[in-house]
């Protein structure tokens, strides 16, 4: 013996307003998604990174003097090996200079570490720089 509903689902024939706005969001949001993705994609043609060192600080440890720095790429392209090259100069020769190197740096981003000096760099002239990068 079966029983049958006459209860049938039926939509209302008007979409409530959240409905309506919750559709217009999300086709705004997918739409500029869309816009930008493809403004880079058409603008942004940046062939090789552009690497610029910034040193942050300078503190004195118990195995010398830490200097952390920061390497910005201002280019869209990732560097991968990038190898940081911090020196100290004084009186226009270099007295001491170390490296290391950063896994990677990707485009418009930053990357950061330290160096480590023997020597105090107060008062001297202490530069920081890519010396050289991987394409990933």
């Amino acid at each position: 013996m079966t029983k049958t509903s006459n209860n049938k689902n039926v939509e209302a024939g008007e979409p409530h307003w959240i409905e309506w706005a919750t559709g217009v969001v999300s086709a705004v949001i997918v739409l500029g998604v869309i816009a930008w993705i493809g403004k880079d994609a058409l603008l942004d043609r940046d062939s090789s990174p552009n690497l610029v060192g910034v040193v942050l600080q300078t503190e004195k440890r118990d195995g010398g003097f830490q200097v952390l720095f920061e390497i910005r790429n201002d280019s869209s392209a990732t560097a991968s090996q990038v190898t940081v090259h911090g020196e100290i100069r004084e009186q226009g020769a270099v007295i001491e200079d170390v490296e290391t190197v950063l896994d990677y740096v990707p485009g418009h981003s930053k990357g950061k570490g330290g160096l480590i000096f023997q020597q105090d760099p107060t008062g001297k002239t202490l530069t920081v720089r890519a010396s050289s990068f991987d394409e990933p």
